[in-house]
C-alpha cells in the first residue's frame, strides 16, 4: 500500500497518520500497549513483538483527513470521525478494562 501511496501522492506523507500517532501516546491506557502500524492502519498489542496480541480496536486514518475506527474481534466497522483524537477515544471504549501492559521479555527473561 505504501508504494501504492508513492505513486499517487509523492512526496506526501500518508495523511493523519502523524497525529493519531500523538493522539495515542498521550493516552495512559495505550501507552501501557505496543503501537504498531499495518496496511496504514494504527493498532495496539498486549505483546511487544509478533505474533501481534491486538487488543481492542484499530484507527485508519483517511486520505479526506477524518479517521476510520474498527473493533478487531469480532472485526466492525465502529465509527468515522473528524479527528484523531475522537478516534483514539472510540479505541479506549473498546479496550478491555482489565487490557495487560506490553510483555516485552520472553518466559526465560531474554528481550
Amino acid at each position: 500500500m505504501q508504494a501504492v501511496h508513492q505513486i499517487r501522492s509523492p512526496g506526501h506523507p500518508y495523511p493523519g497518520i502523524i497525529p493519531l500517532l500523538e493522539a495515542a501516546a498521550a493516552q495512559p491506557r495505550l501507552r501501557r500497549l505496543h503501537p504498531f502500524t499495518s496496511h496504514f492502519t494504527l493498532l495496539f498489542s498486549s505483546s511487544a513483538s509478533y505474533p501481534w496480541t491486538v487488543q481492542a480496536g484499530s484507527i485508519e486514518p483517511l486520505h479526506n483527513g477524518r479517521f476510520k475506527v474498527r473493533r478487531r474481534n469480532p472485526s466492525a466497522l465502529i465509527g468515522e470521525v473528524d479527528t484523531a483524537a475522537e478516534a483514539v477515544t472510540l479505541v479506549l471504549e473498546l479496550l478491555p478494562t482489565d487490557s495487560e501492559p506490553v510483555i516485552t521479555a520472553s518466559a526465560d527473561g531474554h528481550m
